[in-house]
């Protein structure tokens, strides 16, 4: 017994290391398997990843578009040593003072720059209604739809803009708004072609508020000192450095960029290509404002003839130039002792005034520059009352063109530069834009509206396009055109004269077997409890007296045709024939009217 158990147990033993090896290897040949199939899958998402890397690559859409090596081209003037602080001065042959007291004195040059800026002004607001000019943020995706919560950031991110930056309920009358910003920025901007603001940012780092910077302070640093995320700009009063800027710090801001090597990052301003014209123009002011102060040349002699005494000659002398003398002792009379008195003209007319061609020339050579019409700065050439010169194109029409060639930059260039500096740095998605640039106002939109309804636009889109519902009924669904509507409802007409003929031609009724759709005759049946128009008969229209029916001809249906025709009436009066016809063995007589 002792043996069969040992080899029991063995068998046992033998039994379980078998079944575990079988397990074993079962389980690993399914790791293996799972493996393997994993490494085909992998091997091919590989390889797929690796077709469209290649295939973006070779179209240039990887991403990755890194530069090899620096421009071999030079921005700067190496062999320049002019500059020893680390920081250059503008390019230009007016200084900061010269180029402020010129936009701000000289008149049509200030009257320019007024103008314009008042116009960028009335786009910084909110517009009360469709036609007027004002701004409005809006996803910098154009099929990103509006929800509200999209309306609701599009709502404070203008409210941070018209208030340049985050409301500071604490000190709220440190609060700029947009309007008086503009004024200043579009002003220095026009004036000296550097416009500045500094961005100043909160406790965590992020944007807080922008506020005006005083461009004739800031410089540019040199080129060899610029470096990322470090000062490019300082700011000098009284020839010390008392602040620097980095690139996230301060927006400087141009509008006309020069390529040069030794422009060093600076614009050039309209009034710096314009000193020759503006010294020409305030020559000719200064000709013609001395001519009532300081004129150089008589305008006549008096002169006595005969012998006068010199005392008696320098007493009226004394008391003519007591009575009569020019502004500021300006036009002296000559008095002198001839044989007679006799005044001497030598001033015919005022030719010296007839400057004002060549002024009027200047006038339109800065306008010109500043891409603005005289018209807009009140400077109307053409006679007295005419609405246009001779040959000329309206002053509608000069003005549209003037600011779509001046103020549509300008507008565009300031709210880049918002965009740019503010708006991308506090939320990327969104943007602000100018609206009502382009609209010309109620008028105009309703009689653009008056000949689309001619052509294209029912009354309904009409009405949606001006934010309206449509009308009642379908009543706004027509095309407001005689020709079209008098075609419209010759169309329906005959349509429904179509139904009515369809109708009068219909079949034998709803009673009729085998749902044959109904001709329009009348049908006049056998006597019949079921057949509704078993009591009716014919009638002569002339006479009123009731026609009998041929019986014979009703009751042997087998041996005449299926559709013979009676003539009922000898009379003119009655029209009416009767047909017979076969139908399941039974007679029916049907009248085509």
């Amino acid at each position: 017994m002792a043996i069969a158990d040992d080899i029991k147990g063995v068998a046992q033993v033998l039994g379980k290391a078998a079944t575990s090896a079988l397990r074993d290897g079962l389980e690993q040949v399914d790791n293996w398997t799972e493996a393997r199939d994993n490494s085909r899958r992998v091997r091919g998402f590989d390889d797929e990843i690796n077709k469209a890397a290649a295939k973006a690559k070779a179209a240039g859409l990887d991403g990755n578009h890194e530069p090899s090596r620096d421009p071999k081209s030079i921005g700067f003037d190496p062999f320049d040593l002019v500059s020893q602080m680390g920081w250059r001065e503008k390019p230009s042959p007016l200084t900061y003072k010269a180029l402020e007291s010129i936009g701000a004195t000289v008149p049509v040059l200030a009257d320019v720059i007024r103008a314009r800026t008042t116009q960028v002004q009335t786009f910084c607001q909110r517009p009360e209604d469709r036609h007027s000019p004002g701004l409005r943020v809006r996803p910098v995706d154009k099929k990103k739809p509006i929800t509200k919560a999209v309306q609701k950031r599009c709502h404070q991110l203008e409210q941070t803009i018209l208030d340049c930056g985050f409301r500071n309920d604490r000190a709220p009358n440190e609060i700029m708004h947009l309007y008086a910003f503009a004024g200043m920025f579009i002003a220095d901007s026009l004036t000296f072609d550097q416009g500045c603001f500094e961005v100043v940012p909160d406790r965590s780092g992020r944007p807080s508020y922008f506020t005006i910077v005083d461009p004739t302070t800031v410089r540019l640093m040199d080129v060899y000192e610029q470096k990322p995320d470090e000062p490019f700009a300082i700011q000098m009063i009284d020839d010390s450095i008392v602040a620097d800027f980095t690139p996230h710090e301060l927006a400087f801001c141009i509008r006309n960029p020069r390529s040069g090597i030794n422009s060093y990052g600076y614009g050039r301003s309209e009034i710096e290509t314009l000193v020759r014209e503006i010294t020409g123009f305030l020559w000719g002011i200064d000709y013609n404002r001395r001519f009532f102060s300081n004129g150089s040349s008589t305008k006549g002699i008096l002169n006595f003839k005969g012998t006068i005494p010199d005392k008696h000659l320098q007493a009226f002398r004394r008391q003519w130039y007591a009575m009569v003398q020019g502004v500021e002792n300006a036009w002296r009379t000559p008095i002198t002792n001839a044989d007679e008195i006799q005044w001497i003209n030598m001033q015919l007319s005022n030719k010296d005034m007839e400057f004002s061609s060549w002024i009027d020339f200047l006038i339109k050579i800065v306008c010109a520059r500043y891409q603005i019409a005289p018209e807009e700065v009140n400077f109307s050439y053409g006679n007295s009352g005419q609405s246009q010169a001779m040959g000329t194109a309206p002053i509608e029409e000069k003005l549209k063109a003037s600011k779509d060639l001046g103020l549509r930059p300008l507008v565009y260039w300031f709210f880049q530069q918002l965009n740019k500096h503010w708006l991308q740095k506090i939320d990327p998605d969104y943007e602000v834009v100018p609206v009502g640039l382009d609209n010309k106002g109620v008028e105009a939109e309703t009689d653009l509206l008056q000949k689309q309804t001619k052509i294209y636009l029912t009354v309904d889109e009409a009405r949606k396009a001006v934010g309206l519902e449509p009308l009642e009924d379908g009543m706004g669904d027509v095309i407001l055109d005689p020709t079209w509507l008098q075609f419209y409802q010759q169309a329906k007409a005959e349509m429904e004269d179509d139904d009515e003929g369809f109708d009068d031609e219909g079949g034998e009724g709803e009673g009729e077997a085998g749902g044959e759709e109904p001709t329009g005759d009348l049908t006049l049946g056998e006597e019949d409890e079921d057949d509704p128009l078993a009591d009716f008969g014919l009638i002569d229209a002339e006479t009123g007296e009731g026609i009998d029916l041929p019986e014979e001809d009703a009751e042997d249906t087998s041996e005449k045709s299926d559709n013979r025709e009676f003539d009922l009436a000898k009379g003119e009066a009655l029209v009416v024939k009767l047909d017979s016809a076969n139908e399941a063995g039974s007679s029916r007589y049907e009248i085509n009217l």
